[in-house]
């Protein structure tokens, strides 16, 4: 029976040195969000009981990190003395630190009384200093209520001790004598210096974090061990092409980017997810990682709990806010699907490229996936709600992106691939030129979808609203007077087109609606909740023939806060 098991010890970093195997886990699978967000699944085999050290501490996401084994164990973060060869031997500059345990031949510099003396030996090997103890431990002072508390208190009024330099020796070179003794040479005095013997590539131990598995029981055979958790660094960001060529059927291409700063991947499963899962500590380091402490990870929960730190400051959501095209982030939404079919997909999707090798920092480009569909051109009209909450005219500098009431030449279209269409980038393209980028939202199978090419330039369009004479009825409301006004608006079409046209026509207005012309859509738009005003929006499809001129009006009642 397999059981996650996880234990956190404070032992001596000497303890079962001797018997520790290196173990380096097999990044099996590592399934990629768009905000740098990745599951990871690595496995390593054991041949029995005994004490297993992986020479990494990933930085994990609190409360990510499970381990799966046959046997029973526990895992514990600490330091060891770990070898470190350099191959390349890159001299850095410092002739102790790069000459440390070699043996070399001096030549000293002449002088006015003495020849050019020489001198051997073994350079000295500076010993690693101490790890400092550098975390804060006035938890008492962590404020939750103020996410920049600690960072004040505790960085920039210097209250975590500075972690001193590497240690040297100053302009000595210092050699070991065979009675014990060292001799210290100023680097200024020596003429030349050679390395004698054969070269071997420098072998020096430095104190770092590791991973240390405990396995207490196993089966005879051995088996394997497999680590779970979610960590940053690695992320991948979809677009689409659409290609517009075929007047009845269109093209569409997904194409994957994946950005590696991560580790290096070696045949390694890449899966792209799709979708908007709580990750709820998704900015809380857990305090297996070395470089938090417990003051840093009770901030970290502190400010996770708070309402800067909800699900609205989610890095998920926050790239996912810089995608989506709405109206509390100054753009107006698209418009709503006219037909969908069943098909829909579950909320969050996997998908499989493959397997690939990757190094960190390299970043990879491929197809997903190519699909065909049915299309229809519109132009898209949308008209913005020009009142606030209180039904207020806003100036045109507070309505921002959302004043924008422009037509644009859209395609509209139904997803073809047999999973979700994520949020990403959308080129559109036709007879083998560009046409437009614009934004693709979340798509299930079968659902209708609506993207921008260009702004529909031969299409005159104008809207006005202007109140109706008569009597100004005041109405109070929670004790607030608010002026009763009855408004009439006005649409206004040409097309200068040599063809006919598509229109869909989304018009936005807060009040209760009297009376429109034709027969649009009529719904209740979500933000209203908040307004003393229902917020309500129509909808028209209609034909627009070449130069035709048309004109649309409704009315409706509003509620002006005085």
């Amino acid at each position: 029976m397999k059981l996650p098991n996880l234990l956190l010890c404070c032992l001596s970093p000497a303890l079962f040195a001797a018997e520790e195997t290196a173990v380096t886990p097999k990044l099996e699978s590592v399934g990629l969000f768009k905000n740098g967000l990745a599951v990871i699944s690595a496995t390593f085999p054991v041949s029995g009981p005994g004490v297993y050290r992986w020479d990494k501490i990933p930085q994990v996401v609190h409360g990510s990190f499970w381990v799966e084994s046959d046997g029973t164990m526990t895992v514990q973060s600490s330091t060891r003395m770990i070898e470190k060869t350099d191959p390349t031997e890159t001299p850095s500059g410092a002739l102790q630190h790069d000459l440390a345990g070699k043996n070399v031949t001096i030549t000293l510099k002449k002088t006015a009384s003495t020849s050019a003396p020489t001198l051997q030996g073994k350079v000295w090997q500076i010993p690693p200093p101490a790890s400092p103890k550098s975390w804060s431990t006035d938890y008492s002072s962590l404020n939750p209520n103020n996410g920049s508390y600690y960072w004040h208190r505790n960085q920039r009024s210097g209250r975590q001790p500075a972690r001193p330099g590497p240690p040297n020796t100053g302009n000595f070179l210092v050699l070991e004598e065979e009675s014990g003794g060292r001799r210290y040479i100023d680097q200024s005095s020596i003429a030349s210096l050679a390395v004698t013997g054969p070269f071997t590539p420098a072998t020096r131990r430095e104190e770092r974090p590791v991973l240390l598995f405990h396995i207490k029981k196993a089966p005879a055979n051995g088996g394997a061990v497999r680590v779970t958790y979610l960590t940053k660094g690695i992320a991948w960001m979809p677009s689409y092409q659409v290609d517009l060529t075929d007047s009845k059927s269109l093209k569409i291409r997904q194409n994957a980017v994946v950005r590696n700063e991560m580790d290096d991947l070696t045949d390694t499963e890449i899966q792209l997810i799709s979708g908007y899962p709580n990750v709820r500590f998704g900015s809380v380091d857990s305090p297996l990682w070395p470089g938090t402490g417990l003051a840093s990870f009770f901030q970290q929960v502190n400010q996770s709990a708070s309402p800067s730190g909800s699900i609205l400051s989610n890095s998920i959501m926050s790239q996912q806010m810089v995608y989506t095209n709405n109206p509390g982030r100054g753009g107006p939404s698209p418009l709503p699907d006219v037909a969908e079919k069943g098909n829909v997909s579950d909320d969050i999707h996997y998908e499989s490229i493959g397997k690939h090798a990757m190094k960190a920092g390299d970043s990879l480009s491929l197809d997903v996936a190519n699909a065909k569909a049915d299309y229809q051109r519109v132009v898209e009209w949308v008209v913005p709600d020009p009142r606030d909450q209180r039904g207020r005219y806003r100036s045109q500098n507070n309505r921002g992106k959302a004043a924008d009431s422009s037509p644009w030449d859209a395609v509209r279209f139904i997803n073809p691939f047999t999973f979700p269409m994520t949020t990403a980038s959308a080129m559109i393209v036709e007879n083998g030129k560009f046409r437009g980028q614009s934004l693709s939202e979340w798509v299930n199978p079968g659902q209708q979808t609506c993207l921008r090419v260009t702004r529909a330039l031969s299409i005159r369009t104008r809207s006005t609203e202007t109140e109706e004479e008569g009597k100004r009825e005041i109405v109070w409301i929670g004790g607030n007077d608010y002026q009763r006004t009855t408004v009439k608006g006005r649409l206004a079409l040409q097309n200068f087109r040599g063809k006919d046209v598509t229109m869909t026509i989304r018009c936005e207005f807060s009040g209760e609606l009297l009376e429109t012309d034709g027969d649009p859509g009529k719904s209740l738009r979500m933000e209203g909740v908040v307004s003393v005003n229902p917020r309500r929006q129509l909808d028209w499809t209609l034909k627009l023939a070449a130069g035709e001129e048309k004109e649309l009006n409704y009315r409706y009642q509003v509620l002006v806060d005085r």
